[in-house]
């Protein structure tokens, strides 16, 4: 049998397909819209809710479809399959929910058996219900990109220790980690940098063990992620926060206590502790539920703070604001979002101190989702199996392209129109205009 493999992105997200397939000793190969009917299986990662729109495209140009009988049989997992089920199944054969590492080589073997494959973690868009989403246990396991930047990429802990309630993976996975001895053996013979992740990978039990061997090996870790508590833990002079909530009171209802101070501190501490510029990257949401004006004077004085601190002559800041994006699995699902809130002028107003002048320490601008994208996520995270009765009539070129800012309200418009029209209402989508 042989087997093809679709992935959209980075290279970064073929880590949990070729886990699986490791596992399952087996070997698929990388497939175009020109290569794609010599496969007897395809298996496809989709990541996050830009898949949806990319494999439909895909399988635009390929000329596939699932009512022809000369084609590949298909198979669609990964984070994003695992969220919104519904919409990838008109796309597939079979969807896989959860964490597949011990259950590809099962239902590869049926399906080269030319059997319906039995796994219990499988869905159809025929089903009813979704099935439990299937746990395992992280392994010891590397992947190299290769070319002139070779990263070779090691899980080293899966599920996260806290029920953050816009988060995922805290309520999908139980946390567990991966022995330090038995990653060992995996870091002989490389040279090249090395990335460890996992979602709070500075709070393994065994992090000092790893981080010792990374220094004694003279390796250099890319891994840049960590909590504001453990800012300092990161020895290199860049680190990537959860700040989340904008304001104090935002904070305490995702469970993110942090107050002012203690980010002001927790910065100085990472700032002073390094010989040079510090830069420092911090993730704040945008329309958390109860979000008001007095939440944005908060975001605005604590730049203000910032900014009288003499440690910040030496930091670089580089603040993002992500829409939420309520997910299934998380408390936040049912929350109503606001996608035409123009959050974009917002943002930019407070990186450019309200236009009429600069920040007095280094600031990278960053930009945030539109209308266009905030409709575009919703309709795959929210609009069930109705999702794809808009997505299949979407021309090719209007969902993968980006287009002119000046276009997108326009778009989002017409796309919550044809939302609309197949009875997906906005009480549905969760969204309020």
């Amino acid at each position: 049998m042989v087997i093809g493999k679709l992935c959209f992105g980075k290279d970064d997200f073929t880590y949990g397909l070729e886990l699986c397939l490791h596992k399952a000793g087996r070997t698929a190969y990388s497939v175009t819209e020109k290569t794609v009917m010599g496969c007897d299986l395809l298996l496809v990662t989709a990541f996050w809710f830009y898949d949806a729109y990319h494999l439909k495209a895909f399988y635009d140009k390929a000329g596939l479809s699932l009512d022809s009988k000369d084609r590949p049989k298909i198979l669609i997992g990964g984070m994003q399959a695992t969220m919104s089920p519904e919409i990838f199944s008109h796309m597939a054969d079979w969807v896989f929910i959860g964490d597949g590492d011990d259950h590809l080589k099962m239902i590869l073997d049926d399906i080269e058996a030319r059997k319906e494959p039995e796994s219990p973690y499988l869905y159809t868009r025929h089903m009813d219900t979704i099935p439990k989403p299937a746990e395992c246990m992280p392994s010891a396991f590397k992947i190299s990109k290769g070319g002139k930047r070779d990263v070779t990429r090691i899980e080293i802990a899966r599920g996260c220790k806290y029920k953050c309630p816009f988060c995922a993976i805290s309520n999908l996975k139980p946390y567990r980690e991966v022995k330090y001895e038995d990653v060992v053996p995996l870091l002989k013979n490389v040279r090249g940098p090395i990335s460890l992740f996992a979602p709070e990978r500075t709070m393994h039990t065994e992090w000092a063990k790893y981080k010792a061997h990374i220094k004694d090996s003279g390796l250099r870790d890319l891994g840049q992620d960590a909590r504001l508590e453990r800012i300092t833990d990161i020895e290199h002079a860049s680190v990537t926060v959860g700040i989340e909530g904008i304001s104090e009171r935002l904070r305490k209802t995702i469970h993110k206590p942090f107050t002012d101070d203690y980010i002001i501190e927790q910065f100085r501490s990472f700032v002073e502790s390094r010989r040079g510029i510090g830069m420092i990257s911090a993730y704040f949401i945008a329309d958390l539920p109860g979000e008001n004006k007095e939440d944005w004077a908060s975001i605005w004085n604590l730049f203000e703070r910032l900014e009288k601190e003499q440690f910040t002559r030496r930091m670089t800041f580089k603040p993002v604001l992500n829409p939420l994006s309520p997910k299934r699995y998380t408390k936040l699902n049912n929350a109503i979002v606001r996608p035409f809130v123009d959050y974009e002028t917002q943002w930019i107003s407070l990186l450019r101190r309200g236009g009429s002048s600069q920040w007095g320490f280094r600031l990278v601008e960053t930009l945030v989702w539109g209308p266009w994208e905030r409709m575009l996520d919703v309709l795959v995270n929210k609009g069930g199996h109705k999702s794809w009765d808009v997505i299949s009539r979407l021309p090719a070129k209007v969902i993968t392209s980006k287009p002119p800012k000046s276009e997108r309200r326009k778009l989002a418009t017409m796309l919550l129109k044809e939302c609309r029209n197949v009875g997906l209402t906005d009480e549905l989508l969760g969204i309020a205009v």
